[in-house]
């Protein structure tokens, strides 16, 4: 087993169990108001921690998205897995409305223009030598949303992301049901040297509306945050047709004092076996977290 595989086994068996968000109103100035479009309702949607009305759906034609973005319609799609990791399941009906996403990751050339207008912190690693057109790393979740913010863009949520790289037929990865191959991903063993590898490539595995590099090349960071899965109290766990075990007379649900909220990441990375690089596999961490594999790409709305 590899070093990487061990790791994130290791992550998710020291997890700590979770109160669902709304049972605890000490994190509710650090969750904001929401993070995910199922925490809000009555048609509004979740746009930078806010529910806000969500903009009807554009009729006719397919919107044409801004230079280097695709559109990825509104309408349901499955989300998560039945089968796979805990974080994966359960599998559930989810919905977007349309959005813009960044066809590839953003690069380190990008990102150093942010940093040179004063509006990006600097990377918390060394990217000296790093060819211009590889992914950006070493960001928190906080920079990577300033980025975002300086391109008039915001970063995508957990939903959005994976309808862009699974589209409404469930893939297991972006390009279908096919095993990863280097042809189609950057993943352990396909790096010659030993990091991400250029945004322009791996045609043959770009996703259903035309996104590249869903799966493999570098993590990405998502909006969306979250505790750890607590499967009992989850209400995905009713929708997927599962009904929570009745508690103990008495009992209260566990509680973290101190708590911050985890964020979600996608997509795997040049470090990770092809297992990661399932569309609906996910992780979590802090927004203060940063790693020579994880990145990130932006979302927009139509305007």
């Amino acid at each position: 087993m590899s070093p990487n595989v061990q790791w994130i086994g290791l992550f998710l068996f020291l997890l700590p169990a979770c109160s669902p968000r709304e049972e605890d109103a000490r994190l509710r100035e650090d969750w904001g108001e929401c993070t995910r479009n199922a925490d809000c309702s009555g048609g509004r949607i979740c746009r930078n921690r806010k529910c806000v009305t969500a903009p009807p759906s554009p009729v006719g034609t397919a919107l044409a998205p801004p230079e280097g973005m695709v559109h990825v319609p509104a309408g349901e799609f499955l989300m998560g897995a039945n089968r796979g990791l805990p974080l994966e399941r359960p599998q559930v009906t989810s919905r977007t409305q349309d959005f813009f996403l960044d066809s590839r990751e953003v690069t380190v050339e990008s990102y150093l223009a942010c940093q040179r207008a004063a509006h990006c912190p600097q990377p918390l690693c060394d990217l000296t030598g790093r060819p211009p057109g590889t992914p950006v790393t070493c960001v928190t979740q906080d920079a990577a949303a300033a980025y975002c913010a300086f391109v008039n863009k915001r970063l995508p949520t957990e939903e959005e992301w994976e309808k862009a790289a699974r589209g409404v037929d469930a893939r297991t990865y972006p390009w279908g049901e096919e095993p990863p191959t280097c042809e189609r991903s950057v993943h352990e063993g396909c790096s010659a040297s030993q990091g991400p590898q250029p945004v322009l490539g791996r045609v043959s595995g770009a996703g259903p509306y035309g996104t590249f590099d869903q799966a493999g090349n570098v993590w990405e960071w998502t909006s969306t945050s979250r505790p750890a899965w607590n499967k009992d109290a989850d209400p995905r766990q009713r929708q997927a047709g599962h009904a929570p075990p009745p508690t103990q007379s008495g009992s209260a649900p566990s509680s973290r004092p101190g708590a911050l909220p985890l964020f979600v990441i996608r997509g795997g990375s040049y470090l990770d076996p092809p297992l990661a690089l399932r569309a609906s596999h996910r992780l979590l961490f802090a927004r203060d977290f940063t790693s020579r594999a994880l990145g990130f790409r932006c979302a927009a709305d139509p305007r």
